[in-house]
């Protein structure tokens, strides 16, 4: 699937704004063929590049060849809270042998696309975690409790209510934004050449990311492009630890059912990690830019709009130490589209997408996560 560290030499990459007590990261996307998308993650505080890809499932007619959006948050927030546990029971001097998640996310989706009153929507997050180590187990859900609850800025984003901004130019022309202005992003420079010079930065790289199941639906049954919608989406996530410290996280859409995607992640090296893969912030922030392009494609693909192509910088921005106070910021996006639409119909068409965006629904919606403790199901 083609997921890699990529060699920021080469790459006409601007230099994040660094900030001792701030992370940003910076993710383009592009569209490819069909439901297919391009990411390159830009992490601030090392500068370390990954490429992704994301795809969907047969529920919007993809090709299922990569995980889709939202395997990419909530795997996301799964491998943050992990890391969190572990760091607090570190701050405790307490071994952690072995460590198990359950994590399960419920986004909604409602209303019409031509009315204009489609909306999506999210449900509290369901955790449960297990660990053994040198510690009781009543410790260990202490642990869990604070890493959740106090030191956790992946489920901040859940809990907070953050409205986010844009900038939105068609045809590279600037057009006029009727919300929140995105003015960190605004005059950066449309990315359509960046993925080009985008290359591996070692040739035998591990494998991140890899397909374990396939689902098991009929094609055809495309119930993500329907007009009309009433539904609830149900991802769950299963996290585990292996012996080399990387985090396992293997995702998969229960409802509508989907494919299983197992994709590996570490934490960066500005964390103590070793940064052999993203970090959880990098998976999350990967699935809002996901999540949001399809919203752009699928709204334009059900209202007839015109659209040639379409891309995004977006900057997610989080505290680099969490110290019992964990916060986050609100998304700030610029969207670069080629169009031979009138002005207000490209404005209407990023409006609906943040609208019917579950991502970015669950940065604007307060829902505060469930935490379970005791022993845990498997997804496969």
């Amino acid at each position: 699937m083609e997921v890699f560290q990529a060699d920021p030499d080469g790459m006409n990459l601007q230099m994040l704004e660094h900030a001792n007590d701030r992370l940003r990261i910076r993710t383009t996307a592009r569209t490819l063929a069909g439901m297919q998308k391009e990411a390159i993650i830009q992490y601030g505080p090392t500068g370390t590049v990954w490429r992704v890809i994301s795809d969907e499932g047969s529920w919007l007619n993809g090709t299922d060849l990569a995980p889709f959006p939202l395997a990419f948050f909530t795997a996301g927030v799964a491998a943050s809270l992990m890391s969190e546990f572990l760091a607090e029971a570190r701050d405790r001097n307490i071994r952690v042998d072995s460590l198990n998640l359950v994590q399960d996310n419920f986004f909604t989706m409602e209303g019409s696309a031509l009315r204009g009153t489609m909306a999506a929507g999210v449900q509290p997050m369901q955790v449960r975690i297990s660990a053994s180590g040198s510690a009781s187990t009543t410790v260990f859900e202490s642990i869990a409790h604070t890493a959740m609850h106090h030191r956790s800025a992946a489920e901040c984003c859940l809990r907070k209510t953050l409205k986010s901004s844009f900038a939105v130019r068609a045809n590279n022309e600037k057009l006029a934004w009727p919300g929140e202005p995105a003015e960190t992003v605004a005059a950066l420079a449309d990315p359509e050449g960046l993925f080009a010079d985008a290359q591996a930065l070692v040739d035998d790289a591990p494998t991140l990311i890899r397909k374990i199941a396939s689902e098991n639906v009929s094609q055809g049954t495309a119930v993500g492009l329907a007009a009309e919608q009433k539904r609830v989406v149900h991802v769950r996530t299963e996290g585990s630890l292996r012996e080399d410290g990387l985090k396992a996280l293997r995702v998969q859409c229960i409802q509508p059912a989907g494919s299983c995607f197992e994709m590996l992640s570490d934490d960066s090296k500005s964390t103590g990690g070793q940064e052999r893969a993203p970090d959880g912030l990098a998976y999350l922030s990967a699935g809002v830019a996901f999540c949001f392009m399809t919203q752009i494609g699928r709204y334009a693909q059900i209202v007839k709009q015109e659209l040639d192509g379409y891309r995004i910088i977006q900057d997610t921005v989080f505290p680099l130490a969490q110290d019992l106070n964990p916060d986050a910021f609100a998304v700030e996006t610029l969207v670069c589209l080629d169009t031979r639409e009138p002005s207000d119909k490209s404005i209407q068409l990023v409006r609906m997408a943040e609208q019917t965006c579950y991502i970015h629904a669950a940065f604007r919606t307060a829902a505060a996560s469930k935490l379970k403790t005791g022993s845990l199901p498997t997804i496969v």
